[in-house]
């Protein structure tokens, strides 16, 4: 859907299934917010992304892949929360694990299992009653005393993934310099419509995933859709770290750098970013859809009606060249 209309209606759709709506027996989303209401009762309740909120009764298990976990209920199993806080304020008689958030527990959290902290920090009430604290990676403040073992771990995890994305933006600027040149030359020219289009690819594809699990085929299709949308988000993610790393270079006047430099400096600067509390990620989904939606305009305009008719456009046999030739470079 290129047109605006489109993208509005996407979005509509997308608040519509994010919206949150009541749980029933026992209910399992993939998007959207969810919440079990005072005086009700259910089995079990989970979604892949979207929050949940318990103020009635849970029998089971309480899930949320993507989203934050509000416990103000009695839960009868666990508690998850993979990338999320988890806020608990009620019974819980499973274990409670959260794998990249903070664990906040109320005056009437009341644990008789373990609590697993991954990335994150540990605030309990003081007249809360929980077991036995598992932590791993950053400090929690249920400890005061840092690990030393768990900051070194961080940085390696920060270095070898640092070293990864550098690879990966060269290797791309080195194996396909061409869509990358012109991804690249799409974000210099219209970065508003790019980033518009990147944040639109996400309701086109829930869309798209919830089109194709009312068929049969469409289902198996299903598992091919994800992954070819996550590989388009890496490549855009790489974009955007080329288009930055570009800059830099042509900024201190290494114009024969090459691109492999240029990717690998903006890899490094998208990396440092990361470091930013808050922050960092947010701005690394901004660059992430910059890109992705500057790669969907670029293939978009290859495979608009007339291209083909239309008079041959001119190739740069490098980014600095196209720069040279704007009307206002």
């Amino acid at each position: 859907m290129r047109t605006p209309t489109g993208l509005l209606l996407c979005a509509f759709l997308l608040a519509f299934f994010a919206s949150p709506s009541p749980a029933h027996a026992s209910e399992e989303r993939i998007m959207g917010n969810t919440v079990v209401e005072e005086g009700k009762t259910v089995e079990n309740i989970s979604t892949v992304w979207g929050d949940v909120r318990v103020e009635g009764e849970v029998e089971g298990d309480v899930h949320s892949a993507f989203g934050d976990v509000e416990v103000y209920g009695p839960v009868g199993g666990d508690v998850d929360a993979g990338f999320g806080d988890a806020y608990i304020d009620a019974p819980v008689g499973g274990d409670v694990d959260v794998g990249h958030g903070d664990v906040k527990l109320g005056s009437g959290a009341r644990l008789g299992e373990e609590i697993s902290l991954g990335n994150g920090s540990f605030y309990p009430h003081q007249e809360a009653v929980f077991g036995n604290v598992e932590t791993a990676g950053m400090a929690s403040e249920f400890d005061d005393e840092v690990s030393l073992l768990g900051a070194v771990s961080d940085i390696l995890g920060w270095a070898v993934m640092t070293l990864m994305l550098v690879a990966a933006a060269v290797l791309l600027a080195v194996a396909a310099p061409r869509p990358l040149r012109a991804a690249t030359r799409s974000l210099e020219a219209s970065p508003g419509r790019s980033f518009v289009i990147g944040l639109g690819s996400l309701p086109v594809a829930i869309i798209l995933s919830i089109l194709l699990v009312v068929t049969v085929v469409g289902g198996l299709l299903l598992f091919l859709l994800w992954p070819a949308y996550f590989a388009l988000l890496f490549f855009g993610l790489l974009v955007a770290s080329y288009f930055l790393g570009r800059k830099v270079v042509l900024a201190v006047g290494r114009y024969r750098a090459g691109d492999a430099m240029a990717a690998a400096v903006g890899a490094v600067i998208v990396a440092v970013v990361l470091l930013i509390p808050v922050l960092g990620v947010l701005v690394l989904i901004a660059l992430t859809l910059l890109g992705t939606g500057a790669s969907v305009s670029a293939l978009l305009s290859r495979w608009r009606p007339g291209a083909s008719r239309a008079a041959p456009r001119v190739t740069y046999t490098s980014y600095e060249d196209y720069l040279r030739d704007r009307p206002d470079g």
